[in-house]
């Protein structure tokens, strides 16, 4: 007899040994805080005689659930603890099915581990999963492909419910049209950018209860007119529908060109940008053909911050080391311009050769990988090991630069400083709590800080008071 009714776990899943391997400070509580959007459109495409339930390792630690059919999704840093839990599904004879990026890159290896490997983007092919699951038919490899963006599927967002996630996610576009050598982007989801409707969105945004969301776009702004037409029409939309939300969202550099669009983005809610800076040496930014960031990295980016604060906008900058340029005394240089400069708050990882990238593609090349016991070795592509041998001078002194600066630049003293010169900069508590409520889910010391969580306390207060405007 049919069953009536199935089960359908989706579990995204994030392995804690890459957050914390007992033997180096790395400073990070989480991987992320943000809702995986991939499985609320999983949910959203699933017939309604399945109950979904998901499991975010960000909150849980999974534990065996029962289920008819599991869904893992995965980066290559995590992907050996979802090879864990397939096993432990698949020795109880429930199939399970593995995307995410790790899937689409390496298929042959995933498929190994589970019984349906999906590659590409799920909207595509979850349908046929479905209906190849009640024919107990259930293929190998998926192919899925690029999704079409034209015709979005709305996620459900009611999954999501079972966490307290402060921040909720959106996403207006897939792929990057930058060619940055070490960026896996362009690889997994395409060089040009592919547009969801604005009214999608705009639907979307009318219904999320969160006051912070985040574009997880990998680059909102683009690089061209047509691109900066499409955001722009984005930012009056919600400004026409009254949308009254913080939103955080990741660009390029060149967002700091158009004031005008600067302007529009803070007037629709914008309060933070997540820019990749990279590195302040002109040297290195053409090492890794970061052409964007060519003109600000020679006035040292000290306008660029200036205009956006200016404008009421926070900026978070990822930094990185490592690079083939990079000495010892670069990275000294490297935290002091951190320390010095007036960013609101920003990251510091190790140059990380993300698998199929060009810059692993290079160093393969080269014979300079290290860690090359795959699918083992995948764990230390966390961007807290150096993973390949340096071309200035060696491994030792360069892990140890490093390491002094991840745990010298990761305090609750220097993000309070950062944070509350924000405050000084911008002229905005709005701004302000929007930086920290970003980078707190992913620093314990940021969590437990009081003065910085009774910033962002009070500007609730005043928001939900209508004492201070959005």
């Amino acid at each position: 007899m049919e069953k009536l009714r199935y089960k359908l776990l989706l579990i995204n899943v994030i392995d804690t040994r890459v957050i914390d391997d007992g033997e180096m400070f790395i400073p990070l509580h989480r991987l992320t805080s943000f809702q995986p959007l991939s499985l609320g459109i999983i949910a959203a495409l699933t017939p309604k005689n399945w109950d979904v339930e998901i499991i975010d390792e960000n909150f849980d630690k999974f534990k065996y659930t029962e289920a008819d059919f599991v869904g893992l999704s995965s980066t290559s840093m995590c992907i050996n603890r979802a090879y864990d839990i397939s096993k432990e599904y698949i020795e109880n004879n429930i199939p399970v099915a593995i995307g995410g990026v790790h899937a689409t890159l390496f298929k042959e290896e995933v498929s190994q581990h589970c019984i349906s490997a999906i590659v590409g983007e799920a909207e595509n092919v979850w349908p046929q999963i479905i209906e190849d699951y009640y024919n107990n038919n259930l293929k190998s490899i998926y192919e899925a492909g690029f999704a079409d963006l034209s015709k979005p599927v709305k996620p459900r967002r009611d999954v999501f419910e079972k966490y307290d996630y402060e921040i909720a996610t959106m996403e207006f576009t897939r792929g990057c049209p930058f060619n940055c050598s070490f960026c896996g982007v362009p690889i997994y989801s395409g060089h040009g950018l592919r547009y969801k409707p604005v009214s999608t969105i705009i639907e979307e945004l009318k219904e999320i209860k969160q006051n912070y969301i985040i574009f997880k776009d990998d680059n909102l702004i683009g690089r061209s007119k047509a691109h900066k037409e499409r955001t722009v029409e984005l930012f009056e939309q919600i400004i026409a529908n009254n949308i009254k939300k913080d939103f955080l969202c990741f660009v390029s550099i060149n967002i700091a060109d158009d004031i005008d669009v600067i302007k529009l983005a803070r007037k629709a809610g914008f309060v933070l940008f997540f820019i990749g800076i990279e590195t302040e040496k002109l040297k290195a930014i053409q090492s890794i053909h970061k052409n964007i960031n060519e003109n600000s990295a020679k006035n040292a980016y000290k306008e660029t911050f200036k205009r956006l604060h200016k404008e009421k906008v926070a900026v978070t900058a990822a930094f990185i080391c490592g690079f083939d340029t990079d000495t010892v005394d670069d990275i000294h240089d490297r935290a002091k311009f951190i320390m010095k400069s007036s960013l609101d708050t920003f990251t510091f990882t190790f140059l990380t050769p993300l698998p199929k990238t060009p810059l692993h593609i290079q160093l393969e090349e080269e014979n300079r990988i290290i860690k090359n016991n795959y699918p083992h070795d995948w764990i230390y592509y966390n961007f807290c090991h150096l993973t390949y041998k340096v071309k200035n001078g060696n491994n030792k002194d360069m892990v140890e630069v490093i390491n002094y600066y991840l745990i010298k630049l990761h305090t609750a003293k220097m993000f309070r400083k950062k944070l509350f010169k924000s405050l000084l900069n911008t002229g905005s508590l709005r701004t302000t709590a929007a930086a920290y409520v970003f980078n707190k889910h992913n620093h314990v010391f940021l969590k437990e800080s009081k003065s910085l969580l009774f910033l962002q306390k009070t500007y609730d207060f005043l928001r939900k008071s209508g004492l201070i405007k959005q």
